[in-house]
């Protein structure tokens, strides 16, 4: 029970961030058009279909994401990613949008489906169109870019920068797994690639236990779940170690082991503006890392 409702809390709070960036851009839109063209007036409806149809988009966006467009996309550049994710989300939100404008028709003004869908296409408006189109791409290329970027940073690591306070340290409770392996190849380039291609695939499943990771090393990873008074994440740890023991990975990645634990860890924001990072660190890292160099005994030494 306390599963489903941190899983609800947690679609509810993306929702409502999501929805929130698309109603700030809409309207902002709207707010911008009516100060700059004399014949359309500022009304609070306008407002309000904006809000709404950001409300409309949000949850679309947050059920394509679920789906999982990343797993088709396979690793390639960021621009790329950026690129065709924000094509194909704007296709699928006028494909929604058109969806509702012909229920609309059919609920509101007791039309037949061809007859909502003619009166769809006799106001096709093409400048109205390729103008929504344009500043649809913008946003979901903005939105993408954040999203991306604080995905490259470690998940949430953009937002706690931008919107904590951690430039005084800080003391947390966390679920520190570190996550060890062996290779099958012993040429550093076929480590790497073999690195490369088993990160990604450990990328996919661990948002699923809601964990997120700290920093890799050529033999291993560090992941950490902030435990918080509701809800303590060590059986998600344990279950997402055992996760990583049925991805594929051609033998190149061998012996996979590990150490769980949870403890404190200090956290601060430190460097400057050349770079800035979030150093977390404690005893529980030192520790998670040691006992997973032995590799003999269980694959999981929980301390």
């Amino acid at each position: 029970m306390s599963k489903l409702k941190d899983k609800i809390i947690h679609e509810v709070k993306k929702t409502f961030l999501v929805t929130s960036y698309f109603a700030v851009g809409f309207n902002l839109l709207v707010l911008l058009v009516g100060l700059m063209v004399k014949e359309v007036e500022l009304k609070v409806g306008y407002f309000g279909a904006a809000t709404f149809s950001a409300a409309l988009i949000g949850k679309i966006v947050v059920i394509l994401e679920t789906v999982g467009i990343d797993l088709k996309l396979g690793r390639t550049k960021l621009l790329n990613v950026v690129i065709m994710k924000s094509l194909l989300y704007t296709v699928v939100i006028f494909m929604a949008i058109v969806l509702e404008d012909i229920i609309k028709g059919m609920v509101s003004d007791d039309l037949t489906f061809r007859e909502a869908l003619h009166h769809l296409i006799a106001s096709f408006n093409s400048n109205f169109f390729l103008a929504r189109w344009i500043y649809m791409f913008v946003l979901f290329g903005l939105y993408h870019f954040i999203f991306e970027v604080d995905k490259f940073m470690g998940t949430t690591e953009l937002f706690d920068m931008v919107f904590s306070r951690f430039y005084k340290p800080k003391q947390k409770e966390y679920v520190a797994l570190y996550v060890r392996w062996n290779y099958g190849v012993s040429e550093i380039n076929g480590q790497l690639k073999a690195l490369q291609d088993y990160t990604h695939q450990v990328n996919q499943i661990l948002p699923k236990y809601q964990g997120t990771i700290a920093s890799y090393d050529l033999d291993g990873m560090l992941c950490l779940w902030e435990n918080t008074k509701e809800y303590n994440f060590y059986d998600q740890g344990v279950s997402f170690f055992r996760q990583l023991l049925q991805l594929p990975h051609n033998f190149k990645i061998q012996n996979i082991r590990g150490g769980i634990t949870k403890g404190p860890l200090v956290e601060a924001e430190i460097g400057g503006f050349l770079k800035k990072d979030i150093l977390r660190t404690g005893e529980i890292i030192e520790e998670v890392k040691k006992v997973s160099m032995q590799e003999t005994g269980v694959p999981l030494k929980e301390i």
